[in-house]
């Protein structure tokens, strides 16, 4: 989980959302409200798909309005399987991780997943490819 993802208000602008997104490297932003209560998610992907590919334009769209919701989102003791799980059926590939009263606190990405893989095999290959063993 990276802790205290980039977050943006439903109100802002496809402009400030892509530029948000732009100078802090990251592909998605999880919107919330004024108390950090996640409300819906937008991904560079979105923006393409939903504002560019239709020729809408950026300045006029707000993120409310293309954002994806209701959120997939899960708790910060949700195991990693479970989260691979929520990202393989529902094709999302950023879920918010939030706490008490649905206050954002993390998010965990496809990227961070595919990071634990090295050390997934090893261990496969260390116990043989035996499972539960």
């Amino acid at each position: 989980m990276v802790p205290n993802p980039i977050t943006i208000e439903p109100e802002a602008t496809i402009v400030e959302a892509a530029r948000l997104m732009a100078a802090r490297d990251v592909s998605s932003l999880v919107v919330v409200d004024h108390e950090r209560r996640v409300i819906g998610i937008i991904t560079a992907r979105d923006i393409v798909d939903k504002v560019v590919a239709r020729g809408l334009d950026p300045q006029s769209v707000r993120v409310s309005d293309i954002m994806a919701k209701p959120v997939t989102i899960v708790e910060p003791n949700t195991p990693i399987r479970d989260v691979v799980i929520l990202m393989s059926s529902t094709g999302h590939r950023h879920i918010p991780v939030v706490g008490e009263g649905g206050i954002l606190l993390g998010i965990v990405s496809e990227y961070d997943v595919l990071k634990l893989v090295p050390d997934l095999l090893e261990a496969v290959e260390v116990s043989g490819g035996k499972r539960g063993t």
